[in-house]
C-alpha cells in the first residue's frame, strides 16, 4: 500500500496538494483522477511513500486519507512546463494545480493515457531523425509586431518559409477559436497537409486525432491553436506567435484569472523558444516595453496606420432635428484627412422616429446609405449596444430603471415577433414590460438614453423601408454558423447594410466600401482606465477594413482618442496614454491587484473590513461594483497598487492566498469594473 500526494487540477480554492492512499505502483508525475469533495478530478502525482513509512503521520492526521482514483497515464508534463505553472502560480497567487487547470485543455486531460505525451524542446542532436534540423532563422528573444492585417500575414509566411527550410516548426496563438479559424484560412494555402488547427470548439475525438497526426508528420508543421494547446508531441517547435495581443479574450474568466498572453510568453521563454507578440495596434503595456528596449521590433514598426478611405467625424451635438414644422438645424463634420477640421452646414429638415429633438443618424449617414444603395456597393454599421437603448431613466427623479432581480440597468428591447418594447437585463436575463412608472417617485415620465443597435435598425428600415438590412449580435446571432450565414447574405447582396456589435468584429475578414459608426460614446461613460485602449484598437480595425468611407458618429468630438483613431496616429496616441497611465500609476508602472466580494451590502462591507486588516501595512481602496449582482447581492471591490518591480512580493502572496475562498483575487484585472 502506498501514499500518493497529488497536485490536485481545479479552479476552486483547495489545498496545494492532496494525499490518498492506492495499492497500484503509480510513478511521480502520472495523471491521475481522484476524488475531492463530491467529484472526480485530475491531478498529477508529485511523491509516492510506501504507507508503512508514513503510519505514525497517518494516525496523527486531523483528516481522514481517501482512496485514490485510477491512474490513467504515465509521466505527461514536462518538467520545464510544472516548473513554470510553480512561477504563475506564485505571480497569480493561487494553487500550481489551478494554472495547470487553465492553461491545459480537458480534452487532453481525459485523453492523456492515449495520446502521445508532450515532448520538450530539444537540441538537433537529441531530435529524432524525421524532425532533425538547422539552426533557427530568428534569434532568441520577444519581438513585437504592429500592423494590418495584410501585413502580418505576410511577416507569418515568410517566417513560415524561413522555418520550414531549416526543419523547424512553429505555434500560433490566438485569443479565440474564431480567430484561430481565421489564421488557419489565411496561411493554409500550400501547406495543407502541414499546418494543423487545434481549439476549444473541436470534439474531444477531433482533438486526439489532430494530436496524433502533429505527432506523426515527419516534416516541420504549423500548429494554430488556443492558449489550452501549448504542450505539443513536438520537440522542434522554436517559434511562437501570439496573434491579436490586444484582445481581452486572453484573461480567463474565471478563477484563477489567468493571462494567457504571460503564460504563453513565460512558458516559451523557459523552453528558449522566440516569441512573437502581434496585432495591428500593441496594448499599451507591450509598447511600453518595446520603448524601454526589454522587447525588439519584429519588422519595420507601424506607427501610423494607413488608410484609402475617406475620413468622417460627425458631431453629432449640432444634428438636431426640428418638429414636424420642418425647421432647419445646423450640423457639423470633421473630415481628417490630414487637413484641418473644417464645419460645413447642412439641411437637417427630417424628424426621427419618435418626434424628439434627437437624430440617430446624422445627415450625412443618410447620404451614405442612399449612396450605398444607388452604387450597388456594402455599407456596415457598428454599435456597442444591442437591444433598442442601453439606458431608462425617470424625468423628474433621474433615476435609472434597473433589474428587479439584480439591480442592474435594464436596456430597452423591441419583439420581432410582437412589434411590442419590453425591458431586458443583460446580466441575468430578466425581462418585463415597459407598462410601469418610476419606483421611486412614481412618475410615468420614463426617457430613454442612448442608442441601441435595434434603434439604428428601426431608424434605417423607417426612412429607407426597401433596404436589406442584416443584423448580428447577441440577441440575433446564436452561434458561429449563423453569424457566416448572416455574413454570406450580406455579401451577396449589393446595395445592402449590416448593423453589428462587438461579436461582430471577429468575423470580419473581407474589406467593406462603406463602415459606420453610430455610437461609441457609452464607452467613454465607463470607469475603465484601459476604454481609450479598447475604442482605439476598435477604431483601427475597422478604419483598416473600409475601403472607400469611414464615418464616425459622436456626441464628444473633442476627445482626443478620435482624433488619433481617424488619423491614424499610433504614435501620439501611444504618447498621450502613457503620460497618463504614468500620472495615475496604472499598468504598466503598477500591478494591480482586485479583491472582490459578492453578498448583501452590510456582511460584504463587513468582510471587506476583515480583508483590510488581513492584508495591513498593505493599502486596499475600496469601492462598490459598478453593477450588482445576481438576486440582489452586492458587490465590493478593494484594489491595492504595487510598483511593477516589486511584484511577486512574498508577504502579499502568502496573505492574498490566505483569504477565503468568498473572496475573488484577480492579479492584473483586465477592467476596474
Amino acid at each position: 500500500m502506498n501514499i500518493i500526494t497529488v497536485i490536485p487540477l481545479t479552479r476552486s480554492k483547495v489545498a496545494e496538494e492532496l494525499s490518498y492512499f492506492t495499492a497500484a505502483e503509480v510513478p511521480v508525475g502520472a495523471i491521475a483522477t481522484v476524488p475531492l469533495r463530491s467529484k472526480m478530478i485530475h491531478a498529477i502525482v508529485t511523491d509516492v511513500k510506501p504507507a508503512e513509512e508514513q503510519k505514525s503521520s497517518i494516525k496523527k492526521a486531523a483528516f481522514v486519507i481517501r482512496k485514490l482514483g485510477k491512474v490513467k497515464t504515465t509521466v505527461f508534463f514536462p518538467p520545464q512546463f510544472v516548473d513554470t505553472c510553480k512561477t504563475l502560480a506564485n505571480y497569480y497567487a493561487t494553487t500550481v494545480g489551478s494554472v495547470i487547470y487553465s492553461l491545459v485543455s480537458t480534452d487532453i486531460l481525459e485523453n492523456a493515457h492515449k495520446i502521445p505525451a508532450p515532448l520538450p524542446r530539444q537540441d538537433a542532436l537529441d531530435i529524432p531523425s524525421n524532425v532533425a534540423r538547422e539552426s533557427s532563422s530568428v534569434k532568441d528573444g520577444v519581438y513585437a509586431i504592429q500592423g494590418d492585417d495584410m501585413d502580418r500575414m505576410g511577416s507569418w509566411r515568410s517566417l513560415i518559409r524561413q522555418e520550414f527550410a531549416k526543419k523547424r516548426s512553429l505555434i500560433m496563438f490566438a485569443p479565440t477559436a474564431e480567430e484561430a479559424k481565421y489564421l488557419h484560412s489565411s496561411l493554409e494555402k500550400g501547406i495543407e497537409d502541414y499546418i494543423f488547427l487545434l481549439h476549444s470548439g473541436l470534439t474531444p475525438k477531433k482533438v486526439a486525432e489532430v494530436w496524433q497526426k502533429i505527432s506523426d508528420t515527419d516534416h516541420p508543421v504549423v500548429v494554430i491553436a488556443t492558449s489550452q494547446f501549448f504542450l505539443l508531441p513536438r520537440g522542434d517547435i522554436d517559434l511562437v506567435i501570439i496573434e491579436r495581443e490586444n484582445s481581452r479574450d486572453w484573461i480567463s474568466k474565471k478563477a484563477p484569472y489567468i493571462d494567457a498572453r504571460q503564460a504563453i510568453e513565460y512558458l516559451a521563454r523557459k523552453r528558449d523558444q522566440t516569441v512573437y507578440l502581434a496585432d495591428s495596434i500593441l496594448r499599451v503595456e507591450t509598447l511600453y516595453r518595446l520603448s524601454m528596449h526589454e522587447i525588439s521590433e519584429g519588422s519595420p514598426f507601424k506607427w501610423r496606420s494607413i488608410s484609402t478611405a475617406r475620413d468622417m467625424l460627425i458631431d453629432m451635438r449640432r444634428q438636431k432635428v426640428g418638429g414636424t414644422s420642418g425647421a432647419v438645424g445646423s450640423a457639423a463634420t470633421y473630415t481628417v484627412n490630414d487637413q484641418n477640421i473644417s464645419s460645413v452646414t447642412v439641411d437637417t429638415q427630417r424628424t426621427n422616429l419618435n418626434g424628439s429633438n434627437f437624430r440617430v443618424l446624422s445627415p450625412q449617414l443618410e447620404n451614405l446609405i442612399e449612396n450605398n444603395t444607388e452604387d450597388n456597393t456594402h455599407l456596415f454599421i457598428y454599435n456597442t449596444r444591442r437591444g433598442y437603448s442601453p439606458t431608462t431613466v425617470c424625468d423628474d427623479c433621474q433615476s435609472v430603471v434597473t433589474c428587479k432581480q439584480c439591480s442592474a440597468p435594464v436596456v430597452l428591447h423591441t419583439s420581432k415577433e410582437s412589434g411590442r418594447n419590453f425591458f431586458m437585463c443583460h446580466k441575468c436575463g430578466e425581462r418585463r414590460s415597459v407598462d410601469e412608472n418610476c419606483i421611486f417617485c412614481g412618475s410615468w415620465r420614463l426617457t430613454t438614453i442612448g442608442v441601441g443597435i435595434d434603434r439604428v435598425r428601426e431608424e434605417i428600415l423607417g426612412h429607407y423601408p426597401r433596404t436589406d438590412v442584416f443584423q448580428i449580435d447577441a440577441d440575433s446571432s446564436k452561434s458561429g454558423k449563423q453569424i457566416e450565414e448572416t455574413l454570406e447574405k450580406f455579401k451577396n447582396k449589393p446595395g445592402s447594410i449590416l448593423l453589428g456589435t462587438e461579436m461582430t468584429l471577429s468575423y470580419l475578414r473581407d474589406k467593406i466600401d462603406h463602415i459606420a459608426i453610430a455610437s461609441l460614446d457609452s464607452l467613454l461613460a465607463l470607469p475603465d482606465f484601459r476604454i481609450q485602449e479598447k475604442i482605439m484598437h476598435t477604431m483601427t480595425r475597422l478604419r483598416s477594413l473600409a475601403t472607400r468611407t469611414i464615418l464616425v458618429q459622436t456626441r464628444l468630438p473633442t476627445e482626443r482618442v478620435f482624433e488619433y483613431a481617424m488619423k491614424g496616429n499610433l504614435s501620439d496616441y501611444y504618447r498621450a496614454t502613457i503620460e497618463d497611465r504614468a500620472a495615475f500609476k496604472y499598468p504598466p508602472f503598477s500591478i494591480l491587484i482586485k479583491v472582490t466580494i459578492e453578498g448583501k451590502k452590510d456582511a460584504i462591507s463587513e468582510a471587506m473590513m476583515k480583508v483590510q486588516e488581513s492584508l495591513s501595512p498593505f493599502v486596499v481602496d475600496v469601492f462598490p461594483a459598478f453593477t450588482s449582482t445576481v438576486k440582489g447581492s452586492s458587490i465590493i471591490h478593494g484594489l491595492i497598487k504595487v510598483e511593477a518591480h516589486s511584484w511577486p512580493d512574498p508577504d502579499l502572496v502568502f496573505r492574498l492566498r490566505a483569504l477565503p475562498p468568498s473572496v475573488f483575487v484577480r492579479i492584473g484585472p483586465e477592467t476596474l469594473l
